[in-house]
């Protein structure tokens, strides 16, 4: 195997940003901040233990950060199990693409181990990944290189042979700061990404494969 594909989870696998949004503006709003969309879109990509931290800041919140994670990861519970998601149009067809070609998958999320397996059951595309790595995994979130470089450990290849979609900022930067390729996908409900490092920039999953396809041929010609 010449190369493995690692995904992000959240706005890349599920369009489940809007989600997150709606859950860090619940606990503002608890802690008596009444936030906005453009309060909460400069933190998308961010994991809990480094979010939070900079909201506390930021807006002087009252409660210290393991009670602001508490409530997000209650509000989280709430919210997920109260929405009915599919994976992202596109997302099923290049996956099976994918193993086809006979590589592998991965998951590199910030999100919990629990809710990366509540997305990937409910969504039915569990059986597609081989390894999942989380935000729980590793010291320090994106956009630091932590979480891909577990991730590229985890799927037994150097960063260099693996390939990352994300479709937000501080992924996009963990990415490339492990060396691994990047494909961005440009979701419209992630708001405000600068895609200005990834490698490529996709609209819609039907442009995705191609790409994937073009860096397994230049893989296996570098290894003649």
């Amino acid at each position: 195997m010449n190369l493995a594909i690692i995904f992000d989870m959240d706005g890349v696998l599920i369009d489940s940003q809007p989600l997150h949004y709606e859950i860090d503006m619940r606990v503002l709003k608890a802690c008596g901040y009444e936030a906005t969309l453009s309060t909460v879109t400069p933190y998308t990509g961010i994991s809990n233990p480094d979010r939070w931290p900079k909201y506390k800041n930021a807006l002087n919140l009252n409660e210290s950060v393991e009670q602001l994670i508490q409530l997000s990861e209650e509000n989280m519970r709430e919210v997920f199990n109260s929405t009915d998601f599919k994976a992202i149009e596109g997302i099923p067809a290049l996956l099976a693409g994918i193993k086809s070609y006979g590589l592998p998958c991965g998951v590199a999320s910030s999100s919990s181990h629990e809710l990366i397996q509540m997305v990937l059951s409910r969504t039915g595309i569990g059986n597609y990944f081989d390894k999942i790595t989380s935000g729980e995994d590793v010291k320090n979130g994106k956009p630091a290189p932590d979480i891909y470089l577990k991730a590229a450990q985890t799927m037994g290849l150097p960063p260099g042979r693996c390939i990352a979609v994300e479709d937000a900022t501080p992924g996009i930067m963990a990415a490339k700061n492990a060396g691994l390729t990047c494909i961005a996908y440009r979701n419209p409900n992630t708001h405000g990404q600068n895609f200005t490092h990834a490698d490529f920039v996709i609209n819609h999953y039907d442009e995705c494969l191609p790409i994937i396809k073009k860096l397994l041929i230049n893989a296996s010609e570098a290894r003649r």
